[in-house]
């Protein structure tokens, strides 16, 4: 909470050198990102998509959100087994994640200072995130070339053909979220159209997580799919207050 109102006083003082009154009116468009200089999970400054809004009015205002994010990882590594022959062996691990969030809502501002609106509001929408890991590996001449989707790991040791259930160590990733988020906040006008603030809120994320797709061979031989098949059905509910000690610095049109 510190942080929060550090993030606060430090926008304040920004501005501090300017005068006029800069709040938005009908038909204003404003976009923004996030700036964080509190070095908050190791990053200082995060994108996480892209924020609109237009105002219907000085107290009314329509949101969109639009999220998105990809990360991707490989591993590569070769030797020699401890054995008389000096068997070869190689491995190889790729697997990337890749999300998009959708989500839409509704601001009412209440104007406090010339240049100070404080608002309330809430947003709705979803988020689908997708999860690809292809595993390959060469020992002698036995081939391992396994694709699964939606199941992800960056660990090539999470992935053992040896054992009964060689999925066991992969996380599920792939889902289905609706999101439903409680916030309020507040927006300084520092220079014309430039603007920072913050928000807070109460978010509600429902989530249905999709099923292992798996294709490809094990030491040779050809994995059977109906094997690996599971009609069994995975979710998640959560509930949590936010409170971020960020800085949205945006930018009206």
């Amino acid at each position: 909470m510190k942080k929060l109102f550090l993030a606060v006083a430090v926008c304040l003082l920004a501005s501090a050198n300017s005068f006029a009154q800069y709040q938005p009116e009908a038909g204003t468009v404003t976009t923004e990102l996030q700036f964080n200089p509190f070095n908050q999970n190791n990053q200082n400054f995060a994108v996480n998509g892209l924020k609109l809004r237009y105002f219907l009015s000085e107290q009314h205002a329509l949101r969109l959100n639009l999220g998105f994010g990809i990360n991707s990882n490989k591993f590569t590594d070769e030797g020699t087994l401890d054995d008389a022959d000096r068997t070869p062996w190689n491995e190889d691990l790729k697997s990337k994640t890749g999300n998009f969030t959708l989500g839409v809502g509704y601001e009412y501002h209440i104007n406090i200072a010339p240049r100070l609106s404080v608002y309330l509001g809430g947003e709705t929408g979803f988020t689908v995130t997708n999860a690809k890991t292809t595993v390959y590996g060469e020992t002698g001449n036995t081939e391992t070339d396994v694709t699964f989707k939606n199941y992800y790991t960056a660990n090539v040791g999470d992935f053992d053909p040896d054992y009964t259930n060689p999925f066991a160590g992969l996380a599920p990733v792939g889902a289905f979220t609706f999101n439903l988020n409680l916030l309020t906040g507040f927006d300084f006008y520092m220079y014309k159209g430039l603007y920072c603030g913050t928000e807070f809120g109460l978010a509600i994320q429902s989530s249905k997580f999709k099923k292992l797709e798996i294709e490809g061979k094990v030491n040779g031989t050809d994995i059977n799919e109906e094997a690996f098949e599971n009609n069994s059905k995975r979710s998640s509910v959560a509930v949590a207050f936010n409170a971020i000690p960020a800085i949205r610095l945006g930018w009206r049109f």
